[in-house]
Formats: C-alpha cells, sequence, structure tokens
C-alpha cells in the first residue's frame, strides 16, 4: 500500500469500520440482560476501539477517549 502510494485505502478502512459499528451499535443492546452476549459485545467494542485508534495512528491521527 505504501509502495505503490496508496494510503487512501487506510481512511477507507476507517470510514467502512466506523459505519458497519455504527450500524452494529445502532441496532444492537452492548449491554443487555443476557449474560453471554454483554461480554461478547464488550469485547467488540473494545476490539472495534482498538483496531480504529491503530488505523488513525497509521495516519498519524488521534482518536478521542470520548464522544
Amino acid at each position: 500500500m505504501c509502495q505503490t502510494l496508496e494510503p487512501h485505502h487506510l481512511t477507507y478502512y476507517a470510514q467502512d469500520l466506523a459505519t458497519t459499528f455504527h450500524s452494529f451499535y445502532k441496532q444492537c443492546r452492548v449491554i443487555s440482560s443476557d449474560e453471554a452476549l454483554t461480554p461478547a459485545r464488550l469485547k467488540l467494542v473494545a476490539a472495534t476501539k482498538t483496531v480504529l485508534a491503530r488505523t488513525l495512528h497509521f495516519m498519524r491521527m488521534t482518536a478521542p477517549e470520548r464522544m
């Protein structure tokens, strides 16, 4: 990607990830009465946060801690 001077793939990836996560968050309750589902969804939220933050870091940007 960087050898071919195509860094736009990172921005597309970050946008796609944010869009997909937003859709998930809008449709699914992360904290629910299901004791097995809640921890799994919390791990998904944490993983998404990590991946998005690292992607932004590669682009020399920072992610806010809270929104």
